[in-house]
């Protein structure tokens, strides 16, 4: 045999198995889900902790707005299905309250948005208005 055959060989009797061998019972644990009330990554990629305010729209679904940049005409809204995080229950939307103009940035369907789209505008824009 040679030298280096016998060292490989030697090492791999003296070694524990746990250290040189995976077993299936001693793998990783699976990393928890993340949930929609930690905090979502914006369509810029930034991590936001958001102000949640729960609301249902009027055929009952649940949504949540974030209420942090509401002073800047902006709203996140999150339709709530369950605590884990669904990037596609995410939306963010801009408005121009006096021209009733706004973006909507999601990659969910547009009718989905537009369920909540209406409360969202009035608590963004009405606050808008009671400042002024």
């Amino acid at each position: 045999m040679k030298f280096e055959t016998k060292v490989l060989v030697f090492v791999l009797t003296v070694l524990p198995s746990d250290i040189w061998a995976q077993s299936l019972d001693r793998m990783t644990p699976e990393t928890p889900p993340l949930l929609w009330r930690d905090g979502y990554v914006n369509w810029r990629g930034k991590l936001v902790k958001p102000r949640w305010q729960m609301m249902s729209a009027d055929d009952g679904t649940k949504f949540a707005i974030d209420l942090s940049k509401k002073s800047a005409h902006y709203a996140a809204a999150y339709i709530v299905d369950g605590e884990a995080f669904n990037k596609s229950n995410l939306f963010e939307l801009q408005f121009d309250c006096a021209a009733k103009v706004f973006e909507v940035i999601t990659s969910m369907d547009l009718k989905r948005a537009q369920i909540v789209e209406t409360k969202a505008r009035q608590l963004v824009c009405d606050d808008a208005q009671e400042i002024r």
